[in-house]
């Protein structure tokens, strides 16, 4: 879609969740430079534990201190908060660039049409279950090259019987420990 991210510099909105994290990895052993933004000092650790090279807060000095960093701008950033983060972004690609938006917190955000036209920005809104076949083989193994060379995918919290898929839900909802929850079937 966006390219080949080697040598490019890339934002992972979300660093420290599922997404964020399979991202950061994926970008890094592509040979990215990875910059992870989080929301709270708890997910730094994370976001760094997964290959980010730098892990910042997602707060109102983001925008700063990704630009200290990368003063050139980004080349592409991978989006969790689409709506919510789309002024930031448009502000801190490079003309040319592009954003891969997986999810938003809003049904029907607004869109900073000239902003993104005048920089040439490309974007890409990826759904879970849209993508053609080629593109899903190609995916799963492109993750398990990854988790062969070592990268250690997301830890588990808790594995939950498929009975009990509520406590899952609510596990996920309101996590008791860090990392991900796990329906064993």
């Amino acid at each position: 879609m966006a390219g080949s991210v080697a040598g490019r510099t890339v934002l992972i909105q979300g660093a420290a969740g599922s997404i964020g994290m399979c991202s950061v990895q994926r970008a890094r052993l592509a040979g990215a430079n990875v910059i992870g933004s989080v929301r709270s000092p708890d997910e730094e650790s994370i976001a760094q534990q997964a290959g980010a090279h730098q892990v910042f807060r997602n707060d109102k000095g983001l925008s700063a201190r990704v630009k200290a960093v990368a003063p050139e701008g980004l080349d592409h950033i991978v989006e969790v908060a689409f709506r919510a983060n789309i002024n930031a972004d448009v502000e801190l690609l490079k003309t040319g660039g592009s954003i891969a938006t997986y999810a938003t917190d809003h049904a029907t955000p607004g869109i900073p049409y000239w902003r993104l036209v005048f920089k040439n920005i490309r974007m890409f809104f990826l759904g879970s279950d849209e993508f053609p076949k080629g593109a899903k083989i190609s995916a799963a193994r492109n993750l398990n090259r990854a988790l062969e060379t070592g990268c250690s995918g997301s830890e588990i919290a808790e594995r939950v019987p498929l009975a009990d898929i509520a406590d899952a839900h609510e596990l996920v909802e309101h996590p008791a420990r860090p990392g991900r929850v796990v329906v064993v079937i």
